[in-house]
């Protein structure tokens, strides 16, 4: 059961939200909320140690090597196979997407998203093969296209001043290179910002400017909560997460 010390950081399931782990503790992307409503989801860090109250993202889109514009070609694969093997060329290290996720977006069988168990490895080749949790519900053929992800709380990296990938948090604190922790999604946070923020008003994601920042939200940003008080630029506003 969910729950917060009565001093001191909050714990989830007997462990600190501030925890910064080499071993992975629980599964990516699993979401847990401490009794007074801040919600945290664990994740894999990148390639740079976290920054308290920094706005972070899943790693950068690979528009060449897995969703490319399209999709990737596949073979033909049966209804109950539980691999897809891709004849497109790419370049994917050995289980990069374990954890991930496929989805079909072209028919047959598009609309259908499967969970990730691993991958082989390629090198600018055909002939990946990708090992999914549970088998093909519809049969492809050499007509389907699909597209691949790892998952989003693995590899997370700060957002960049305009996101190149799904926005996942706020880091609540420090978690080392490629550590293990906990990324707060929801409830009272404080998060660094840029422009000038209205108690009430929502809050977006930065396009163009300081990496980690959130900023007043305008159209075709990512909404990522709402100002509990006034936001002023370069310092670090209370804002109330809704990212998920």
């Amino acid at each position: 059961m969910a729950q917060t010390s009565l001093a001191g950081f909050p714990t989830i399931a007997g462990g600190d939200v501030l925890e910064n782990s080499t071993i992975q503790n629980m599964p990516i992307g699993a979401y847990m909320e401490t009794v007074d409503g801040r919600g945290f989801r664990y994740f894999k860090n990148g390639g740079v140690a976290t920054v308290a109250g920094k706005v972070y993202q899943s790693s950068a889109r690979d528009a060449t090597n897995l969703q490319p514009s399209g999709g990737l070609g596949v073979a033909a694969q049966a209804i109950g196979d539980t691999t897809v093997t891709v004849s497109t060329s790419t370049t994917v290290a050995l289980n990069a997407l374990a954890g991930g996720f496929l989805s079909v977006n072209i028919t047959p069988g598009q609309g259908y998203l499967y969970k990730i168990k691993g991958n082989s490895v390629t090198a600018a080749a055909a002939g990946l093969v990708i090992t999914l949790e549970d088998p093909l519900r519809v049969a492809l053929t050499a007509s389907s296209k699909v597209i691949v992800t790892p998952h989003p709380y693995s590899g997370v990296v700060v957002e960049p001043g305009t996101p190149t990938g799904v926005i996942v948090g706020v880091a609540p604190g420090i978690v080392s290179v490629s550590n293990f922790g906990w990324m707060q999604t929801r409830g009272p946070a404080s998060v660094l910002f840029t422009g000038t923020g209205v108690a009430g008003k929502a809050v977006g994601s930065l396009s163009g400017g300081t990496a980690g920042s959130a900023a007043p939200a305008i159209a075709a940003t990512n909404i990522l909560g709402y100002h509990i008080a006034t936001g002023i630029t370069a310092e670090y506003a209370l804002v109330h997460l809704n990212i998920g």
